[in-house]
């Protein structure tokens, strides 16, 4: 797991940068790392569902279950994240699955992304339907028809398709007693082959009257239920002035409690003041309590210096090993260290970084008594040379290393 950072300014005790106008272009178009995030999970489980989709013999009518997540995308985020999540979505299943998936995906998203806004808002059944059909049905069947128009080898390719498909099946009606069937269809085949420019927007406008009667009979009550779990998931909001407060901190700083208090969610609560910047230098490094997890390199060096632009010099690299007690521990092989050693080889990595603050989220959990202190004395020292620690333990012993204390949960 990479290492991640936000920069902060040394000037402002508080971190945070001056309000910003919701109209400005950074507020309009830029994602934080978790809307980019949500965009990519959901618009994965869209392509997911095509794909599995193209085995089924009902594969339009899985629409439904790929408007789901661009539903509950416009539901909790805003348009950018819903736009993002709709280009990836259709330009990985055009290149996974071709033209007429992609196609597929485009409507999942128009009539997910409006009915999310549709239930957000609280419009009524009747509304929300004749809007998803007025905007889908007008997007997709344009777009059909105009890329058709313009691309006429792609034409002739998708209607002989259409043609060999439609063959197969009257062949397969005719073998099992349905040949009657088969050649009262055949007439409207023939028509629609030779006059798709209007067999096709007629057909999609049937196909989105069904879709949307289909998301408001079971798109809705899922959306729903989606939105709930994830907000039960989000776990007590905490109060921005103890937020505040641990930012101001200087030196060390030990936040207390029982599990289960809050520890934890009162360090993200911290991290989550800059979420935009996550990743830069010279800003709030996070640490977590279990450090097989964060060893992203084969060796100490390639691991302390991965993703950080320009590249450390071996002076400095050689400065924070010897800061954390892994002098000479260049080339040793990550797999070799000692749960402790991976823990003061992630403290090394931030301080690569040259963070302002570290928050260091019950780091000391998962080692020996040994690989404790080692890390205790550690993250003293680095305290004592200026950067902010914030320290998050419920461990008597951690409590005792002095500095400020926070106490989170009943004492």
């Amino acid at each position: 797991m990479a290492r991640l950072s936000f920069a902060v300014s040394r000037d402002s005790p508080c971190m945070r940068p001056a309000p910003s106008s919701p109209n400005s272009p950074t507020a309009r178009s830029r994602l934080s790392p978790t809307e980019l995030t949500a965009a990519a999970v959901m618009a994965d489980l869209a392509v997911g569902v095509v794909l599995i989709a193209k085995l089924t013999p009902f594969a339009y009518l899985t629409t439904v279950l790929g408007g789901i997540p661009f539903a509950v995308l416009a539901l909790r985020h805003r348009r950018q994240v819903v736009t993002v999540a709709f280009w990836i979505a259709v330009i990985l299943t055009f290149l996974l699955a071709g033209f007429s998936s992609a196609t597929q995906v485009l409507v999942m998203a128009v009539f997910g992304a409006v009915s999310g806004r549709a239930y957000k808002a609280g419009w009524s059944r009747t509304r929300t339907a004749f809007t998803a059909i007025a905007v889908g049905w007008t997007l997709v069947s344009g777009l059909s028809v105009g890329i058709l128009t313009l691309f006429s080898g792609f034409r002739r390719l998708n209607l002989d398709v259409a043609a060999t498909q439609w063959e197969g099946s009257s062949k397969a009606l005719d073998r099992i007693g349905l040949g009657s069937v088969a050649r009262t269809f055949d007439p409207v085949v023939t028509w629609s082959i030779e006059n798709w420019y209007l067999a096709i927007p007629l057909g999609q406008l049937l196909f989105s009257v069904v879709v949307v009667l289909l998301i408001g009979r079971i798109g809705k009550p899922t959306v729903q239920r989606v939105d709930r779990s994830v907000r039960q998931g989000e776990g007590p909001k905490v109060p921005q002035d103890l937020v505040d407060k641990v930012i101001e901190g200087e030196g060390l700083t030990i936040v207390t409690g029982p599990n289960g208090a809050g520890k934890s969610t009162l360090l993200r609560a911290v991290a989550n003041e800059r979420p935009e910047l996550l990743g830069t230098n010279n800003g709030v490094a996070w640490i977590g309590q279990r450090p097989d997890s964060q060893i992203v390199g084969a060796r100490v060096q390639d691991d302390l210096v991965w993703g950080i632009d320009p590249m450390p010099s071996e002076a400095a690299v050689s400065k924070v090993l010897d800061l954390v007690g892994l002098a000479g521990f260049h080339r040793r092989e990550t797999d070799t260290l000692s749960g402790g050693e991976q823990q003061r080889l992630a403290v090394a990595a931030a301080l690569l970084r040259e963070p302002t603050m570290i928050l260091s989220d019950e780091t000391t959990a998962m080692l020996d008594p040994e690989g404790r202190q080692l890390l205790r004395e550690t993250l003293s020292r680095i305290a004592s040379t200026g950067t902010a620690v914030v320290h998050a333990s419920h461990l008597e012993a951690d409590v005792q290393l002095g500095g400020r204390r926070i106490h989170v949960g009943p004492k």
